[in-house]
This record gives C-alpha cells, sequence and structure tokens, in this order.
C-alpha cells in the first residue's frame, strides 16, 4: 500500500507495516551497492529518504511509543549519518549546478563547482571501494526494524494525536522564530519541521484525501524552497570553512555572494507560505485532522460526489487504453530560433523491461504521476496509462534503481503537428530526440520531417526510452 496508512486498519498493524516495509526498502538498497549492483549515490539518497520516513512515522506515534521511541530515532538517525559524507558532497555539488542553471556564463562559480565536483567523485568512490559504512548503516537498520515489529499502540486516533500535535506545534513555533529573525539556524530548524508534517500528512493521506492532498503538495513545494535554503546554507558555511579548497578569495567572495542573493529569494515566498500551512492553532489542526481520520475509520473512505453524469460514469477509474503512433529523431542541433518555453521535467524509471514490452512510472512534476504500459515496436505500440498519485509513485520509484531517465519535454508546433523535443541530462547528457505522435497510420506515413531533424530512429530498439534507462546511450553516440 505504500507510505501511507490505512483508517480501515488497526493502528499497530497498520504502523508496522509501514515501518517494515519503508527499512525493507533501505535494507535492499544497501544490500544492493554492496554487491555492486546499483548505483552508490542513488542508492545512498534512497537509503536516506527512507530513513527520514520512517522517523516521520516513528514521530507520528511517538507518545505512544514513550521510552522506546528515542533509540529507535538515535538508531535510524545513525543508520543515515554513516552516509551522510556522500549525500552532503553531492547535495553541495547539486547545489552548484542548480546556481549554475541561473548564472550559465558565470566562470567563477562554475570553478567552485569543478573543486566540489572532484569532491562529490571521491565521497562516491569511498562508499564503493570500502563498504564498512554500508555494512554499520544496514546493521542499524536491521535491528530497527526488529524493534518496530514489536510497537504496541492502541487502535485508537489517540495513538497519532499528540504526535501529530506536536509537529505541527513545533513547527509553528520554528516559523516564528524565523520571521523573526532570518537565520540559517531558523531557517534549517523550520524546514526540519515541515518536512516532518510532509511525511506525516502523507501517512495520515486517506483519512480525506480531497482536504490533505493539497496541503501534501504545498507542504513539498514549500519543504523544497527551504530544501535549497538549507543547501545554500550549507554551501556558504563550506565556502566560510575551507575557503582555500574552492579557489582564489575573489571567487569564493563571488560564489557566497551569489548563494545570499538566490537565499533572499527563496525566503519571501516561503515565509508567505508557511503563514498559509500554519494559520490554525495547533489544537484546531489536531482535531480537524484527527476527526477526518474518525470519520473514515467509522463510515469509510471519501466517494466520488456530482451529477447523475458524474456518478454514473463507468470510465472515472479506468486506464486510457491506445494505440501510440509516433516517430522518432535524433537531433543534432537545436535550432536557436525554436519556441522552448512550453517545457516540464521529467524523471521516470522502470519497474520491468522485457521482450517488446516495459512497464514505467514517471514523474512529470506539477503535471502528477502515471503508470505506463507499453508494448510492441516501432512506429505503433500498445500503450495503457494510468494516473497514480504521489504516494504510489514514491512506492514504486526505489525499485527501478538503475533503469531511470531523467529529460526535460518541450512541446513545439509544427504545422498541424506537436514536436515533443527531448533533451537528457545525467548519464545521458547531449543525447537530443524529436517525437511526433500521429492520429493514424496515414498521417504517420505521410508526415515529411523539417530540415533540422537528424537520422529517424523509430525502429531502432537501441533507442527506446526503456533501452537507454536499462544499457545507456548507444556506442556510436556515446
Amino acid at each position: 500500500m505504500g507510505y501511507v496508512l490505512d483508517p480501515a486498519g488497526t493502528m499497530q498493524d497498520e504502523v508496522r507495516r509501514v515501518a517494515a516495509e519503508r527499512l525493507d526498502a533501505a535494507i535492499e538498497q544497501l544490500e544492493a551497492v554492496g554487491a555492486g549492483t546499483v548505483d552508490a549515490e542513488t542508492a545512498v539518497h534512497e537509503v536516506r529518504k527512507r530513513c527520514k520516513e520512517t522517523r516521520g512515522l516513528a514521530r507520528l506515534v511517538q507518545p505512544a511509543l514513550g521510552h522506546r521511541f528515542r533509540p529507535f530515532d538515535a538508531m535510524v538517525r545513525s543508520a543515515a549519518n554513516h552516509l551522510s559524507a556522500t549525500r552532503d558532497a553531492h547535495a553541495l555539488l547539486a547545489t552548484l549546478d542548480r546556481l549554475l542553471e541561473a548564472h550559465e556564463l558565470d566562470d567563477r562559480l562554475a570553478s567552485v563547482r569543478d573543486h566540489q565536483a572532484s569532491v562529490a567523485a571521491a565521497a562516491t568512490l569511498a562508499i564503493e571501494a570500502g563498504n564498512e559504512e554500508i555494512i554499520a548503516a544496514r546493521n542499524l537498520l536491521i535491528e530497527a526494524r526488529k524493534r518496530s515489529q514489536h510497537w504496541k499502540l492502541p487502535d485508537d486516533v489517540e495513538s497519532i494525536a499528540d504526535g501529530l500535535d506536536a509537529t505541527y506545534r513545533t513547527g509553528r513555533q520554528a516559523l516564528h522564530s524565523a520571521q523573526r529573525d532570518l537565520s540559517d539556524e531558523h531557517m534549517h530548524e523550520w524546514r526540519k519541521s515541515v518536512k516532518y508534517l510532509w511525511y506525516q500528512m502523507r501517512l495520515l493521506r486517506d483519512a480525506s484525501p480531497s482536504v490533505i492532498e493539497p496541503l501534501i503538495d504545498q507542504l513539498d513545494r514549500l519543504a523544497d524552497a527551504l530544501g535549497d535554503d538549507h543547501d545554500l546554507a550549507v554551501l556558504v558555511a563550506s565556502l566560510d570553512a575551507d575557503a582555500a579548497r574552492f579557489g582564489t578569495p575573489e571567487i569564493v567572495a563571488h560564489a557566497r555572494d551569489v548563494a545570499r542573493e538566490q537565499q533572499r529569494v527563496l525566503r519571501i515566498p516561503a515565509l508567505r507560505a508557511g503563514a498559509v500551512v500554519y494559520t490554525e492553532r495547533p489544537r484546531a489542526f489536531r482535531s480537524r485532522l484527527t476527526r477526518y481520520w474518525t470519520l473514515t475509520s467509522g463510515s469509510g473512505p471519501e466517494l466520488p460526489t456530482g451529477g447523475i453524469e458524474a456518478l454514473t460514469s463507468s470510465t472515472a477509474e479506468a486506464p486510457v487504453s491506445t494505440i501510440e503512433r509516433e516517430r522518432k529523431f535524433v537531433i543534432d542541433a537545436i535550432p536557436a530560433d525554436l519556441d522552448l518555453s512550453d517545457r516540464c521535467d521529467l524523471r521516470q524509471g522502470y519497474l520491468v523491461v522485457g521482450d517488446g514490452a516495459s512497464v514505467r512510472v514517471r514523474d512529470s512534476g506539477p503535471k502528477g504521476f502515471t503508470l505506463t504500459v507499453k508494448a510492441g515496436r516501432g512506429a505503433e505500440r500498445t500503450e495503457l496509462e494510468w494516473a497514480i498519485d504521489r504516494t504510489q509513485f514514491d512506492a514504486a520509484w526505489p525499485h527501478t534503481a538503475g533503469r531511470r531517465v531523467v529529460k526535460t519535454r518541450h512541446r513545439i508546433a509544427l504545422d498541424r503537428h506537436v514536436v515533443e523535443l527531448d533533451v537528457f541530462a545525467e548519464n545521458l547528457h547531449g543525447l537530443v530526440f524529436a517525437e511526433v505522435e500521429f492520429g493514424s497510420r496515414e498521417d504517420l506515413d505521410a508526415f515529411e520531417p523539417p530540415d533540422w531533424f537528424g537520422p529517424e530512429v523509430t525502429d531502432d530498439g537501441r533507442y527506446t526510452n526503456a533501452s537507454l534507462a536499462l544499457h545507456g546511450r548507444p556506442e556510436e553516440d556515446s
């Protein structure tokens, strides 16, 4: 079921289930790193996420756990800390990459980024070469999993009420502290509280999806902004602590100024969003959320509302089944006059890649999440697609490790067609495709590609996204 508690189940069973699933996923990733079957950087990131989710769950039921909470929380935190050097090095590199996206021609910032890239590479090698930290983290998480399966919780909403109150109250107080004093320390404390509230809203989503899901999305965006703010603060602290490693005093001072300016830009909308999230008094927030839970556990889940047409629709929950008709071309150079304003960042991972068939999950940012099955080869393929929610995506994503692509998609009008221009990133950086979909076989056959399109690869299976995720780019394009 993923990272969400089922109001229809017993509180004890549901909390134990989620804890076991999160910790099993983390342990599985660590074992894969130790066996050399998964990318270390990706695995470390996924393990730390699972640890944070587990700690968010434990905090939700902290009052009910009593004296068992702190040893458990410390154990999971310690496991994550064994991997922190790798994560911190890559987080700092990612921060510099994002700054460079906004300051493309900044050579001084680029030189700081290059210094950090070598540090991140060394951190990854250290994890891959010597697995003492992996073993230590794994052992801690195995023990934490054992302990979580002995938790005893009352089967009522009071198991979560006090923990929810404490998380919301702490976040509200941290926001007020940040509003009075915009120090890195106060912003960091607020960030942690926002993140824990995000975890807990995900856990309670099924109590009232129509109300809680928008709050989850709002908290997710706020947590991302505060996370970026924190990464910038870490960058500034790193520059201050070891300036010589990053370059000349002039270069370091410039990078510091850029980071601080970006923080100022991020903080204004973050504080405004926080004022909305934390507008209720903690007791009122607790009362409202626990009433949702009680209502759903007693009367069942929310039902669709609407008129006769909406309530009698037989297709509301059905997958959309289509025959996908498209042609694909390699793009050597993107024309300077193309309108690239219609864009969407995508990440997709493959759960299964078989003989002419694949199953993937995709995160399309504001456009949501999908689960897609594709079968067949060439210009015409069967495609089945379902909309899924964030929790379902998060449950599936760890199982796609080593089979992923990241790209930016631009939609461009071309006569009566639409070109989807995919610009790949990370290990496929530099690869660009143009895909054109058609409503009929006749339209597909009649299409004349423009001059800026390169070689057609529609029938070359090596250029499918599934193949690229599994095997990387074909040798002649490497």
